[in-house]
């Protein structure tokens, strides 16, 4: 995999680490734990835990908020399901994305209630944002559970990672999941941001697909 050394980090979240935990103990801490802003990783003994900072959750929430106006614009089907937690027992592994959202791979969750990864299959998309911790170290369990598509924003650079035939991630200048965006666009707009009202940020990101995107989805449809 190749990636750009995250930004100088703004901030850093509260992080601790534990060894030789087994998965039966990680259970417990999801189950302890649930209810609390506090993100786990799981990586086959070594368990993270992550309290995520307030501008962490800002970023995240604008990724979000981008990802709802292109695909109400586009009339793209989508299901997001958060930072809900995504574990496989045989791997061993486990972790919350940022946020996850399915697209092609709806239709094949049984049940919404609870997303299993022994029967259901992964998200389609997951969003990492590095600007006051860094994700790189999740991008192999991201990878064991077959999330085909990450997006990393480190403050600066707005990365799409595909993932590869050997099970690792490589970063590429468009995502799958929306082709027609050009993602320097998306690392714009968020480099933009400045907190205050979300509100004109939004509109503006929203008139921009409108008037530069929108166009060319609507052709392609026409044409296909």
């Amino acid at each position: 995999m190749t990636t750009a050394a995250p930004a100088k980090l703004q901030g850093t979240a509260q992080r601790f680490v534990l060894h030789d935990i087994s998965w039966e103990d990680y259970q417990t801490f999801l189950k302890v734990l649930e209810d609390r802003p506090i993100r786990l990783t799981y990586d086959q003994g070594t368990l993270e835990l992550m309290t995520p900072l307030s501008l962490h959750e800002r970023y995240k929430t604008l990724i979000g908020r981008m990802i709802d106006i292109m695909t109400l614009e586009s009339r793209t089907s989508v299901v997001g399901v958060g930072s809900t937690t995504l574990n496989r027992k045989r791997l061993k592994r486990g972790l919350e994305p940022d946020q996850c959202y399915y697209f092609s791979n709806a239709g094949k969750v049984a049940d919404w209630a609870r997303v299993d990864l022994d029967v259901d299959p992964p998200p389609d998309l997951a969003i990492e944002i590095d600007v006051t911790s860094d994700s790189r170290h999740r991008l192999g369990i991201c990878a064991a559970l077959k999330i085909p598509e990450v997006w990393r924003f480190d403050g600066d650079r707005q990365d799409v990672l595909q993932l590869q035939d050997p099970g690792t991630y490589q970063v590429v200048p468009r995502s799958g999941i929306f082709p027609f965006v050009p993602m320097e666009e998306i690392g714009r707009f968020l480099r933009q941001y400045s907190i205050g009202d979300d509100t004109p940020w939004a509109v503006a990101f929203q008139e921009w697909f409108r008037e530069t995107i929108l166009p060319r989805v609507q052709n392609d449809r026409e044409g296909e």
